[in-house]
């Protein structure tokens, strides 16, 4: 008899705000979905003894927000900084980014929010009574306030708005959950996708030829990793939906412990969990599954970390800390080059101004950029536990230790440094592009 194994939580480590390098949030509690980063301008906002500052990527003047200062989830639009507090994940706060000595205010009364997302010029977010609610981003009160969506189910909050449609889960006749989608305003009816819930934002992908979602078909198993989780594709704006492997749904924790690329979803087929539900990558094996259902095997050993390369190359690290490139064409594998580098934990791809960008790997014997002929350049300061990766922002952002834990941001080449702050960072919140 096949051996059930335990399934982590089910919203687990998610990604903060754009950052790769992301916390583990308490249940029912989602963090925001952020807007792109800009590649070049913009603004980190960070914790320096106790205080919220911001400073311009490009470096400059840094400025004073707010004394004593204790916030999660940050995000920032033109005008406002909005996060929830930190000894009440409930309630949502902003800070008035063109008001000299602003002073924190809440947003939306006294509405319990789960989740908050903010796209284009709205603000979209989740309260405990299962109602999405659309607003200005950048409005000057509650005023504009409008509710979007209602019905939807708590137990998976999450939701992603992308091409004009918000995806989220929603308790169907009262009872059933089923992912589903509508207009992001509101308007028009609901869009049912399939009996079932979307786990959580991160299982929702879009390309510039269609969305992707991954939905769990039995829900209601929160303890025991299922063969449950099924594959669907839309047309970009909405659409009907296709299964593509009905007939031979996912195992829970190896979706869970899996990646988005462009073409494929990357699992790893018989990932076990610890008694500390850690994922045991050792004793799996990496596979992808493409948009036509067709699955083939990646690698020998589960797969830590992978980012896309171009030119149909995945850069990955393995559960034995091991990084390769693998080809892949018509497929399969069609080649495997070894990077060498032992102990590799993680790897991510940072922005740099080209299409491909840059692979950066964290090992234990340092932080490494990959060369385009495979040669590695050492990032002298850069560690896994002083440094955030954002999707979409160009270079590394770190505390120097060799600078009294000062801010800097390091070009993904290791070539240039910045130095942003001049006093001690404790912690970066976000980067917003305005």
């Amino acid at each position: 008899m096949k051996k059930i194994q335990r399934l982590i939580t089910r919203i687990g480590l998610t990604l903060l705000a754009g950052v790769l390098i992301g916390g583990v949030l308490g249940s029912g509690k989602m963090t925001p979905h952020a807007s792109a980063a800009a590649a070049g301008n913009g603004y980190v906002y960070y914790n320096s003894e106790d205080a919220l500052y911001r400073v311009p990527t490009a470096g400059g003047t840094a400025q004073k927000l707010s004394e004593n200062f204790s916030g999660d989830y940050l995000e920032a639009t033109s005008k406002y900084l909005y996060f929830f507090e930190s000894d009440d994940l409930s309630k949502l706060q902003r800070l008035s980014l063109t008001e000299n000595n602003a002073l924190i205010s809440s947003f939306a009364g006294d509405k319990n929010i789960l989740f908050y997302q903010i796209e284009g010029d709205y603000l979209y977010f989740l309260d405990d009574k299962g109602v999405i609610y659309r607003s200005p981003a950048n409005a000057a009160d509650d005023s504009q306030i409008k509710q979007i969506a209602n019905n939807v189910d708590t137990e998976f909050p999450g939701f992603f708005v992308m091409n004009g449609r918000i995806y989220y889960n929603v308790l169907k006749n009262g009872t059933n959950t089923w992912a589903a989608s509508k207009s992001r305003d509101g308007s028009g009816n609901v869009q049912f996708i399939a009996q079932g819930a979307i786990p959580s934002s991160d299982y929702i992908y879009s390309t510039p030829t269609g969305t992707s979602v991954m939905v769990d078909i039995k829900p209601a198993e929160t303890y025991y990793s299922l063969n449950s989780m099924v594959l669907y594709t839309l047309p970009l704006n909405g659409g009907n939906p296709k299964a593509v492997n009905a007939k031979n749904p996912l195992d829970a924790n190896a979706t869970y412990s899996g990646f988005w690329t462009n073409n494929y979803y990357i699992y790893n087929k018989g990932i076990t969990v610890d008694d500390d539900d850690n994922y045991v990558y050792s004793k799996s094996k990496g596979y992808a599954i493409d948009k036509s259902g067709k699955i083939f095997q990646l690698s020998q050993t589960g797969i830590v970390g992978l980012t896309e390369m171009g030119g149909n190359k995945f850069a990955y690290v393995d559960g034995n800390g091991k990084a390769s490139i693998s080809t892949v064409a018509n497929g399969k594998v069609t080649s495997t080059k070894p990077i060498a580098l032992t102990n590799v934990t993680n790897l991510f791809k940072v922005q740099n101004g080209t299409a491909a960008g840059q692979v950066v790997l964290f090992a234990a014997s340092g932080t490494f950029a990959l060369n385009a002929d495979l040669t590695l350049t050492k990032l002298n300061g850069v560690t896994w536990d002083n440094s955030a990766i954002y999707e979409s922002a160009t270079g590394i952002y770190y505390f120097n230790g060799e600078d009294n834990e000062c801010l800097y941001k390091m070009s993904a080449d290791g070539k240039t440094k910045l130095k942003l702050s001049d006093g001690p960072v404790t912690e970066i919140y976000t980067i917003s592009s305005n």
